[in-house]
């Protein structure tokens, strides 16, 4: 638990001093905007008695990290292939499955939250 508060820390303090020096690099780039996207989109728990409107939230921040997530994936396979002999590295098909990843993971909570919904307009009839 100390080691969570030291590194929340660590980001905030490292958040509140703007935005770094410019880098060529974009893997670097990348990775400070995934960082940062983590560090503004904190998920809290979810307690026992949820309900759809719980979950209706659910999907936005986990959208917000997953759009620079998938520029930092891509970024590290450009910047991979670029320094492989003979194209060994299928990006479209690496960037097929990040959006699929995308979506699956934001399709599950939406249908739940749909699902849960339903019951409870059939509870509440």
């Amino acid at each position: 638990m100390a080691q969570a508060k030291i590194v929340s820390t660590t980001i905030r303090e490292l958040m509140s001093r703007g935005r770094p020096p410019h880098s060529t690099s974009p893997v670097r780039r990348a990775h400070t905007e995934l960082v940062a996207a983590l560090a503004r989109n904190v998920s809290h728990a979810i307690h026992a008695d949820v309900d759809s409107e719980d979950l209706d939230g659910r999907p936005n921040p986990l959208e917000e990290v997953f759009a620079p997530l998938h520029v930092y994936v891509t970024s590290i396979i450009a910047d991979t292939t670029h320094h492989i002999p003979g194209g060994t590295l299928d990006r479209r098909y690496l960037d097929n499955r990040c959006e699929d990843l995308s979506a699956d993971a934001l399709g599950v909570i939406r249908n739940a939250a749909a699902e849960m919904r339903e019951h409870e307009n059939w509870r509440a009839s």
